[in-house]
């Protein structure tokens, strides 16, 4: 993935800092982030996992990095590969997929 194209650049060591569970999506693609530890001693869970919420949802796959430059460098690649097998559609709140406008 070039760097202007990839949805996951701004994942950074900091982005943990933020909240212990970091949540998000590239349309219907969704992801989580879970820190265990500090920035430099711990590790990240990264998830991805169907287009529902993390608690109901059936299929998820999970790895678990260092909390470091590489770990986050190694969680922008696996989210990367997971995209690419996954697939994502752009995402709408009428009706959940597609153009809202057809009948």
């Amino acid at each position: 993935m070039n760097e202007e194209k990839d949805p996951f650049a701004f994942i950074t060591l900091t982005v943990p800092k933020r909240a212990p569970v970091f949540p998000g999506s590239v349309g219907t693609f969704r992801y989580r982030l879970v820190r265990d530890g500090k920035a430099g001693e711990g590790t990240i869970q990264a998830s991805v996992y169907e287009n529902i919420c993390f608690e109901k949802a059936q299929h998820i796959e999970s790895e678990t990095f260092p909390w470091t430059e590489e770990g986050l460098a190694q969680i922008r690649s696996w989210l990367g590969q997971k995209l690419r097998e996954r697939g994502s559609e752009p995402f709408s709140i009428f009706g959940g997929l597609g153009n809202f406008n057809k009948k």
